[in-house]
């Protein structure tokens, strides 16, 4: 039997005989159908060190913006306050385009940016931004970019809305200009229904070089008692009347430099009323509980401006960046406390600060695999601060010859600062070796000038010589530094070798009090990765520090720092040595879309300076600080996970985390130790397989306890949290959202549960542009009352807060 077949023709079969022959054999065109095929992109791709994420396939119809469809990238963590981590590290870059529009501030882009506007979110691992460094100076950070679907594209969004009660408005415009030669960002939004529009300007990392953080320019020397912001969303809890004004420009400046401009300003005024419950757990004594009644406002106006000068290509790098910063801020406050029910605490705080930075950055190629970087940072920062708290506090001490009390209290405060930091570093490679070296200083000045005044002026208490400040500081790092650099295919390591001759001297002429330290020292650091597989990889890594204290944490004379502490540090300046060490475990497929990590940490740290604290009765403090060596302890456990099912549109995510510390005290003259434990776990799920709706699902579950010398663990405080919402699509256009967040918080005192119940009607019009009419009701069980508690040492503190009321907000919103 002979029989011949092709792809598209008829299969012939003959018989033939046992014999030798030749045989013709024509065969008849047949056609062939095939089933239907469908071919689908995978919602995740890896193509060398870039994760690629098809925004399409983690959409659902309610998402509007690209910080909805962040949330459920699987591998990629988005924190409260915006702040995007890969791998347990925050990203160092946040690129639109591949463009570096926002530095740091990119809350901006990822709120407003419409979803539908994206094509991919890229997770770009190991990426060095400073084209002149690459394959010269390996790094292990990780940048995101979003992909947009055109290269040129006008974008954004237009909001305006209005409710009650009480009367109520929210106003958002943000157009958006991307190109391929230059970008845009600008912004105004108002509202008075609890959106924190300053969580849009927050910083959220370190810009290029910035390896350490820079000393605050705005010191909080003085202030009222505060509640904080709550772990609860700020429309929950948050009075305000904000404006924002936000304009962000990169400018092609010639064919290889950029001109970037970041301005904004910030005007709000913001409410906080509610109660704090604050215990002191004392060695061999009854803990001192605090009850006080707050009502906080705050006044609040700020001005930013960056004006960066870059030049970023293979064969050259240049980064200028001049800042300017000016913030007038005020706070009211009004306290009514348990220990006096009869006498509120009236407090008024004003606390203006000016800044002015610049930063450059330089990288020359010096032939071959060979570069010199050069690095300056230049600051100017100054806030004088002010503090009135009637009747006068702390009467024992500050009442007039120390008879008692008095009217008022005034806290006044100046301090003055320079700082700057200047490097020059040689780097060279070869095949896997790469050599770093580098010299360089930094100094940091400040001046404090400060005197607290009892009200009204009579005979002087005692010891009213150290009710003043007279500070003159200087702080210097000399360095020189040697770093190896081996990278392979498996393995990346990492040594940094740094030789450090520190300085401080302090003097206040007045008070007669003056000290002077000087000391050189190793500071050894090393890290690694390890790839086990294509799809496993470990990290690890030690070091050691040894730092003193920031300027900013000394002064020979008190301090009133609000109405019922008292601070003094007139010891010696804080040194600290410090050991670390940490791994990781990091599993990562995105065939299958599954994304573990499992990481741990220990430090321990020796001060040669400790805190005494009193703590009196009533719940006032006098912190001095003293000469005595003490070493603390803190360790760390984080586990993550999280998957994404295609088919089901489902995405996963589990989190557990736990701290633990020992830190030495001197409470009330007594040498102990406080130990604090926290646990954290956290569930979430996203699920959207159907036309007609999706679910979403998330808890966590806080536990806190504290044990002072050899008494017991305390029992434990338990924060809960849950929510669920559904999405319903009842109809082409229409949109019905229900959501229910339930919270409970046991520990001090009586648990409180609140439970919120909100709902959303949304229709899209049948336009062109995506334009929404929506119908928010927010808060219908009328909950007024929420409760969170937090550890800090010997002290643990509950708050609770008084809630915005049941409110309804009418919107429109259109997408460019």
């Amino acid at each position: 039997m002979l029989s011949a077949r092709a792809l598209g023709f008829s299969e012939q079969v003959r018989r033939l005989a046992n014999r030798s022959q030749s045989v013709r054999l024509t065969l008849a065109v047949s056609l062939t159908p095939l089933k239907e095929v469908t071919i689908k992109s995978p919602p995740i791709r890896r193509e060398g060190d870039t994760l690629s994420y098809r925004v399409s396939a983690f959409t659902d119809k309610k998402d509007r913006v690209i910080a909805d469809v962040l949330r459920k990238l699987p591998g990629v963590e988005v924190e409260a306050d915006g702040r995007i981590l890969y791998e347990g590290r925050p990203i160092q870059k946040f690129y639109i385009n591949g463009a570096d529009l926002l530095e740091n501030r990119y809350n901006l882009a990822s709120s407003n940016l419409p979803a539908d506007a994206v094509r991919d979110v890229q997770v770009l691992k190991r990426h060095q931004p400073v084209k002149a460094l690459r394959g010269v100076q390996p790094t292990e950070q990780a940048s995101l970019n979003l992909e947009l679907k055109k290269k040129v594209t006008a974008t954004g969004q237009a909001r305006l809305g209005a409710g009650g009660t009480p009367a109520l408005w929210n106003a958002n415009l943000t157009p958006m200009l991307f190109t391929p030669r230059q970008q845009l960002i600008d912004s105004y939004q108002t509202n008075n229904t609890g959106q924190d529009v300053a969580a849009e300007l927050k910083p959220l990392g370190l810009g290029d070089f910035q390896r350490l953080q820079e000393p605050a320019t705005k010191p909080e020397l003085t202030g009222i008692q505060g509640l904080g912001a709550p772990p609860l969303a700020a429309g929950r809890y948050l009075f305000n009347r904000a404006h924002l004004l936000s304009a962000n420009h990169l400018l092609p400046f010639s064919k290889e430099a950029q001109l970037r401009i970041n301005a904004s300003f910030l005007h709000d005024r913001q409410t906080y009323t509610g109660r704090t419950r604050t215990r002191f757990t004392l060695p061999d004594a009854p803990a001192v509980t605090l009850l006080e009644e707050k009502n906080n406002t705050l006044y609040i106006n700020q001005l930013t401006t960056d004006l960066a000068y870059v030049r970023n290509v293979k064969r050259y790098y240049l980064k200028n960046t001049l800042s300017a910063a000016g913030s007038w801020e005020a706070q009211d406050g009004r306290i009514q406390r348990n220990s006096v029910p009869e006498q509120p605490v009236v407090q008024r705080a004003t606390n203006p600060a000016y800044s002015l930075t610049n930063r450059l950055g330089l990288v020359r190629p010096a032939g071959g695999q060979r570069v010199v970087q050069v690095n300056s940072v230049l600051t100017l920062a100054a806030t004088p601060q002010q503090l009135s708290v009637s009747p006068g506090p702390l009467p024992a001490l500050l009442g007039r010859g120390g008879l008692g009390s008095y009217d008022q209290a005034r806290q006044q405060a100046r301090a003055e600062s320079f700082y700057t930091a200047n490097s020059v570093a040689y780097i060279t490679g070869r095949q896997h070796w790469h050599y770093t070296y580098s010299a360089g200083f930094s100094l940091q000045t400040q001046g404090l000038r400060s005197e607290l005044t009892p009200l009204p002026v009579g005979p002087a208490p005692e010891g009213a010589d150290t009710l003043r400040n007279r500070l003159r500081a200087a702080q210097g790092r000399y360095y020189v530094q040697a770093g190896i650099d081996y990278k392979t295919d498996r393995w990346h390591l990492e040594l940094e070798a740094p030789l450090s001759y520190r300085t401080f001297s302090a003097t206040d002429t007045p008070l007669g009090a003056r000290q002077q330290r000087r000391y050189l020292t190793p500071e050894p650091q090393l890290s690694g990765r390890y790839e086990l597989s294509g799809l496993w990889h470990a990290t690890a890594g030690a070091g050691f520090r040894n730092e003193l204290g920031n300027v900013q944490q000394l002064y020979y004379g008190y301090l009133l720092r609000d109405y019922r502490t008292l601070q003094r540090n007139a010891a010696p300046l804080t040194q600290t040595r410090t050991w670390s060490a940490n791994g990781g475990l990091v599993y990562e497929n995105p065939l299958t879309a599954w994304f573990y990590r499992a990481s741990y940490s220990f430090s321990t740290a020796a001060r040669n300076q400790l805190a005494s604290t009193r703590v009196r009765p009533d719940g006032t403090l006098t912190t001095v600080a003293v000469a005595e060596f003490n070493r603390g302890q803190n360790q760390s456990v984080n586990l993550n996970a999280s998957k994404f099912v295609s088919d089901w549109k489902l995405s996963l995510g589990l989190q557990l985390n736990g701290s633990f510390s020992r830190q030495p005290l001197l409470l009330n003259q007594t040498l102990t130790t406080a130990r604090n434990q926290t646990g954290t776990a956290r569930l979430k799920a996203n699920l959207n397989p159907f036309d007609w709706g999706g679910l979403e699902y998330s808890a966590a579950l806080t536990a806190l306890r504290s044990r002072v010398g050899a008494d017991s663990y305390s029992p434990a405080t338990t924060l809960q949290e849950q929510r669920l919402a559904l999405a319903w699509y009842p109809a082409e256009r229409h949109t019905v959202q229900l959501s229910a967040d339930y919270y409970r918080n046991a520990g001090l005192g009586r648990a409180v549960s609140s439970t919120f119940v909100d709902a959303t009607y949304r229709y899209t019009l049948p336009t062109a542009r995506k334009i929404d009419v929506e119908f928010k009701a927010i808060n219908l069980l009328d909950t007024r009352r929420y409760q969170t508690a937090f550890l800090n040492g010997f002290v643990l503190v509950q708050n609770e807060y008084e809630l915005r009321p049941r409110q309804a907000l009418v919107s429109v919103r259109m997408s460019f």
